[in-house]
């Protein structure tokens, strides 16, 4: 074996393999060059849509959900009776406490069709535009390069209303 790879067809199998990582590094080149073509990247300000989205949505049906839990933890607490101050203090912490969990589900219950919205309309403007991938930039992350789409998904969401 090691006679057939001296002289004259040690250079042609050398010559050979060459030729052939050459292919393969061109093949990959290409292959590579033609994913970043087809790559379009965007990216999102979250925190952005989340100030001028969701916050606005929320803050009327919210604010009157809190004010009327906080009448009923009034009434509840002045209902409970004197004596102990130790165990009616842990007895107004129990009611707060319940209806600080009402107040959050009310919050997720408002929050979460909006952020299935903006999802929606996420995909929608990325797609009109060709982005093949959409990344949040809420950190700064993204330092070069890609499309904002935040301006284009909260007009999207504007019309939407």
């Amino acid at each position: 074996m090691i006679k057939y790879f001296s002289g004259k067809n040690r250079i042609t199998v050398i010559g050979g393999v060459a030729a052939l990582l050459v292919m393969i590094a061109l093949g990959a080149s290409w292959s590579f060059g033609r994913a970043q073509q087809d790559t379009m990247i965007g990216y999102i300000d979250s925190d952005r849509l989340v100030k001028e989205f969701v916050e606005p949505m929320v803050m009327e049906p919210l604010s009157q959900e809190t004010d009327r839990l906080q009448k009923e933890l009034d009434a509840e607490i002045a209902k409970l009776p004197d004596g102990d101050e130790n165990k009616k203090l842990e007895e107004a912490q129990a009611l707060l406490n319940k209806h600080q969990a009402v107040l959050d589900q009310k919050k997720q219950e408002l929050i979460s069709p909006l952020l299935g919205q903006i999802k929606v309309s996420i995909e929608k403007v990325a797609q009109a535009r060709g982005i093949t991938l959409v990344l949040d930039n809420t950190y700064g992350l993204v330092v070069y390069g890609g499309v904002d789409l935040t301006d284009a998904i909260l007009q999207d969401l504007a019309q939407d209303q």
